[in-house]
């Protein structure tokens, strides 16, 4: 008599074997989608307002005038002055550009990135030559060439700007005002939208931008290490207190300059107790640093995952807590 279990276990290994042969892709390999990069949604807006506590932030949206309001994630790049930047430098009023993911229905979920009006020009190469301007009336007009990969223009784009009564022009480290911007000035702006119209603020060429962002770098910097570096948790094991964080792009620079067996403070985003870690390896990942810490296992019994924390560089911020939310005292291997 034939065995009907034998049977059934032995078709299902040669259907994996047969699956086997037949597959010549291999293994999987996360990668590039570049049919969903398609799809993800990109909108300027102007901002309405900015919950640092709840992270998220509320938009008008200019295709529309729809009013949207966005969770910001933990993996959400925010982008000020053509560099980084943290949730609360946004303001009422100002422009940037939403790039958001997107659901199986095209449902939007939240942003990838949002980014200023510098920020995001800066980036596409958006500068363009001045071809007008009307001093009494405080406007400009410009102009520039699109093209394709062979130099050939496919379209001109062509602009016309109100200015702010106290508008910046940046050809360097300097302002000037709305008399030291020329025609031929290859710049691009940044918008706010004030009594219902959109103004420009800050008008800036190539070498403006270069010391804007460069400032903006250096404030940046700053921020990190008074706030921390932005990370969330990636990973834990309460009993070995063995728990793994992911640090955003924003930080991931700063986050692989730090050595197994240095010690930091990390600080959870719902305001719970500060404790120490001790950093026992450093990895990259795409464009984030991993880092696995062993910190108290009384600590660890009160992290989920996914929760926000800001991790403090050695020598910045508070001083590293001891006791029970300190380093435990562990043989090194």
């Amino acid at each position: 008599m034939r065995n009907p279990r034998l049977i059934s276990v032995l078709a299902c290994a040669s259907l994996g074997i047969s699956a086997l042969q037949a597959g010549d892709a291999g293994i999987p390999v996360a990668q590039f989608q570049g049919d969903f990069f398609g799809e993800m949604g990109r909108s300027f807006a102007t901002i309405v307002a900015v919950d640092v506590p709840a992270q998220t932030v509320t938009v008008e949206l200019e295709r529309d005038g729809s009013r949207v309001t966005v969770p910001i994630r933990s993996d959400t790049e925010i982008h000020f002055r053509d560099s980084w930047g943290e949730l609360s430098d946004y303001f009422p009023g100002e422009r940037v550009m939403l790039f958001m993911y997107v659901d199986d229905e095209r449902k939007w979920t939240y942003p990838r990135a949002i980014q200023d009006d510098l920020h995001v020009a800066a980036r596409h190469g958006w500068f363009a030559k001045v071809t007008a301007l009307d001093a009494g009336a405080r406007t400009y007009s410009t102009v520039r060439e699109e093209k394709d990969g062979q130099g050939k223009v496919l379209k001109e784009v062509r602009g016309d700007y109100l200015c702010s009564p106290g508008v910046k022009v940046w050809k360097g480290k300097e302002a000037g005002d709305f008399a030291t911007l020329a025609l031929g000035d290859e710049v691009i702006q940044q918008q706010v939208r004030v009594d219902g119209k959109l103004v420009a603020t800050e008008i800036v060429d190539r070498a403006g931008d270069k010391e804007i962002a460069a400032v903006q770098d250096a404030r940046h910097h700053a921020d990190e290490d008074r706030l921390g570096l932005p990370a969330y948790v990636t990973d834990y094991e309460v009993l070995s207190g063995a728990v793994t964080i992911t640090v955003a792009w924003s930080s991931a620079a700063r986050a692989r300059t730090l050595k197994p067996g240095q010690a930091v403070a990390l600080k959870p985003a719902d305001g719970s107790k500060l404790f120490a870690a001790a950093i026992s390896d450093i990895q990259g990942v795409d464009t984030r640093a991993r880092l696995q810490l062993v910190v108290n296992a009384r600590v660890v019994s009160r992290l989920a995952y996914g929760e926000l924390v800001r991790l403090f560089m050695p020598g910045t911020g508070p001083e590293l807590p001891q006791g029970k939310t300190g380093i435990p005292h562990l043989p090194a291997k």
